[in-house]
């Protein structure tokens, strides 16, 4: 199967790329003209430069494909309203919109389980109500529904939601700040709240897995799949690993979220003065890290045949031996 995928020259996309190679299918990965592709270039994937916001762009990217698989978004959180309306929504319109004109209806979409936010009953599933928190997951969850509504223009789409993705060759992303924040800075001396909260990861593989399930399993055309491990774990449960692969001892001061918020104020001023973004270090992370995002993949591995390969501890150890032996930490 000859397959686009969008975002090819991100930290997905890459692993995304080899995960398709590997199981016989032809690569085509839509990239812009700025982009590193020697990765992919050594790959042997075929590259067509494209933009979300670019129409006739998008038809040539898609032209003689059998499948998109849509990575691409505009991906933070402490951007501005217009950028995630313009690539998240806009743009995946433009990409459905180009792929049917040209004859494509298989569309796989990259949503996230942050178009799902904090839960209120662990763990949640897909039928539970939505509540994001942040502006990108309701951006992610306005595309789901736009997605949806090309069901009748023929659009045959498989809608993945991955929670929060990590493993070697990711960073500036959360799992990436979390990780390499715990291991240079004075985050690893404290942890806000009780650490009872809890928080759900995926190793960037079984996220290829659930992808290349839905691009291969027809009962998958329709549905909407949260792809995760199979559990969730407390911040403390987390904290414990980093500190063992690490060897450093756990945080032994506890702050309550209202000194969190007092001491990471200044810290987030000085990052916006200096144009600077980390996760860790954002008012809104203090709440973050205080709800629940805990998720079932019931649904996905009774219906495809999902089932994680990565248990979060080793995942952890393989990704932290990727941070130094390149220099992160």
């Amino acid at each position: 199967m000859k397959v686009l995928v969008t975002g090819a020259t991100g930290f997905l996309g890459g692993h995304m790329a080899e995960g398709l190679i590997e199981e016989g299918h032809q690569v085509v990965a839509m990239v812009r003209a700025s982009s590193e592709t020697s990765r992919l270039e050594g790959l042997g994937v075929e590259l067509r430069e494209a933009q979300l916001d670019d129409p006739s762009s998008l038809r040539e990217a898609v032209r003689g494909v059998d499948a998109v698989i849509h990575l691409a978004a505009y991906y933070t959180f402490s951007g501005k309203w217009e950028s995630y309306r313009r690539v998240n929504i806009d743009g995946t319109e433009n990409l459905i919109k180009a792929a049917l004109a040209e004859g494509v209806d298989r569309f796989i979409y990259c949503s996230s389980t942050e178009a799902m936010g904090p839960v209120e009953a662990i763990p949640a599933d897909e039928s539970s109500d939505p509540r994001p928190a942040y502006d990108y997951g309701r951006s992610k969850l306005m595309a789901e529904e736009l997605v949806r509504r090309f069901e009748n223009a023929g659009l045959r789409y498989t809608i993945l939601r991955p929670s929060g993705i990590y493993g070697p060759r990711n960073v500036n992303d959360v799992s990436f700040w979390f990780i390499t924040s715990f291991a240079n800075s004075i985050a690893s001396r404290f942890m806000i709240g009780n650490g009872e909260s809890h928080v759900q990861f995926v190793h960037v593989k079984d996220v290829v897995q659930a992808h290349l399930l839905a691009l291969n399993d027809p009962r998958s055309i329709g549905e909407n799949y949260i792809v995760s491990e199979d559990r969730s774990y407390s911040y403390k449960e987390v904290y414990a690993m980093l500190a063992d692969i690490l060897g450093k001892p756990m945080p032994k001061l506890r702050l309550n979220p209202f000194l969190a918020k007092a001491m990471i104020a200044p810290v987030q001023a000085a990052n916006a003065m200096l144009r600077r973004d980390n996760f860790m270090w954002r008012l809104s992370t203090v709440d973050a890290v205080s709800s629940d995002r805990s998720y079932s993949v019931d649904k996905i591995a009774t219906e495809l045949g999902y089932s994680p390969a990565y248990r979060l501890e080793e995942g952890l150890r393989e990704t932290v031996e990727w941070y130094q032996a390149n220099g992160y930490i």
